[in-house]
């Protein structure tokens, strides 16, 4: 194989970089920004001096591929992961839950967590461990599962709004990045089996320590560089060469060209639908298919006070706009004190100004936090991505396309490929393993 060009320095271009590299394949990869990590990605707050993420990530112990690249990049040590699963919940001031799991197998583990949890009322403890059976037992076999949203499926398997609005919602939220009342049953349960339900190490979850970039992307770079790859910055591909259903490089906005039999596509879907061309777009399903990916917004909100509002790591909010709080000078221990708040799926929010939304923020952690109804705000951040995720609707898995497309030469990694999996870390860093495995195996 000549070189392998790949477009896109994220997760998955990266992971598709590290694993040719490895291989003993010359690697170029490309990015148009002026950094890598694409959107999982860390950068310096000037007001504050901080390391911030543009938005919160969580890993877990299933997250088998994305922990496999960080032990090859050497940066494992950067995350931290729980001897076993443990997440609180704020519900009202003072009043603070705990879900925590033994290290039992699957699915006593969580099962045996919901039932010594003071989060739930013995009802709904019933509730949840009847949907935890159900998915142990084979949720596939669910009739109907493929058209359901998860808002249907959970009200199928008699869960009470109190447990969907206070426990499911903040799970599926935060692992689909979309409204339960949209996204997909059969994605959902798909995660939960392999989160939840598949072993106790598994379900644990893990932070990084440090700002995510520096989890990731100098390692990533290093280690392609150090096998002869090279990573280039600024580098803006205009469009795919494509003659007689093979790629022959990509064009530049610049109009130069770089004329390569080989080539990973590692961008957004609605960047890549900009670079292919018209032809294959209008003729071909498998690409015409991406134009029907509808986006599915995030927004962080970082807020720096002058005390502690909570000791908590991070927690699940309940009854608020805001989801997710993370206590980043604790995870990071950066000193001060400051809070990252994850707002996810959330088309009902992105158009509001930055100024409703720090106040969204404000009131919701006063309503929870005592502390933070008499906290001065140091500084604010906050950070709107409309395009965060792909939307992961009812019927979507039929839309997503494979790695390896019918442009020979040509293959896609992005988080929004046929993964099996949301639009997580994971998803990105198995989507580049995939790429380089389909390319190495055309040789």
């Amino acid at each position: 194989m000549n070189e392998v060009l790949i477009i896109g320095g994220g997760f998955a271009g990266l992971t598709a970089g590290v694993a040719l590299a490895g291989a003993g394949q010359r690697v170029r990869v490309l990015e148009q920004t002026p950094h890598l990590g694409g959107r999982a990605r860390s950068f310096l707050h000037a007001p504050t001096g901080d390391v911030v993420d543009n938005g919160q990530h969580l890993l877990m112990g299933c997250y088998h591929s994305t922990l496999r690249f960080l032990r090859e990049i050497g940066t494992l040590d950067r995350i931290a992961v729980q001897p076993s699963l443990q997440v609180h919940f704020v519900e009202s001031p003072g009043r603070v839950t705990t879900l925590e799991c033994p290290r039992l197998p699957a699915p006593w583990h969580v099962l045996t967590g919901v039932l010594r949890s003071d989060a739930f009322t013995w009802k709904e403890k019933l509730e949840i461990s009847r949907l935890g059976r159900a998915v142990s037992a084979g949720v596939e076999k669910t009739p109907g599962l493929a058209a359901m949203t998860v808002e249907d499926w959970l009200t199928h398997l008699g869960q009470s709004e109190k447990v969907k609005r206070g426990f499911w919602d903040l799970l599926s939220i935060a692992a689909l990045n979309e409204d339960p009342r949209r996204a997909s049953a059969a994605i959902f349960a798909r995660v939960l089996k392999l989160a939840l339900f598949s072993s106790s190490s598994d379900s644990c979850l893990a932070l990084p320590r440090a700002g995510l970039s520096d989890c990731y992307a100098e390692a990533a770079r290093s280690y392609i560089t150090a096998r002869g790859g090279v990573v280039e910055f600024g580098r803006r591909v205009e469009s795919l060469i494509v003659r007689d259903g093979v790629c022959d490089g990509v064009r530049f906005v610049d109009g130069s060209l770089s004329e390569d039999k080989a080539v990973i596509s590692a961008v957004p879907w609605h960047e890549i639908v900009r670079m292919l061309p018209s032809e294959l777009l209008r003729a071909e399903p498998y690409f015409t298919n991406i134009l029907s990916l509808r986006p599915a917004p995030i927004i962080s909100i970082t807020i720096w006070f002058d005390r502690a509002i909570t000791d908590l790591e991070f927690a699940g909010l309940r009854g608020t706009t805001i989801q997710w709080l993370f206590n980043r000078a604790k995870i990071t221990a950066s000193g001060g004190h400051s809070y990252s708040l994850v707002l996810s799926g959330a088309h009902q929010h992105i158009a509001r100004s930055k100024d409703e939304l720090l106040k969204v923020a404000l009131d919701d952690l006063a309503q929870l936090f005592p502390e933070a109804r008499t906290a001065q705000v140091l500084h604010s951040l906050v950070i709107k991505e409309r395009f965060a995720t792909f939307s992961p609707a009812v019927g979507i898995d039929a839309l997503r396309p494979a790695a390896e497309s019918p442009v020979r030469g040509f293959t896609l990694a992005g988080d929004w490929t046929a993964t099996g999996l949301p639009a997580t870390i994971e998803g990105a860093v198995q989507s580049g393993y995939t790429a380089a495995e389909r390319l190495l195996d055309q040789n």
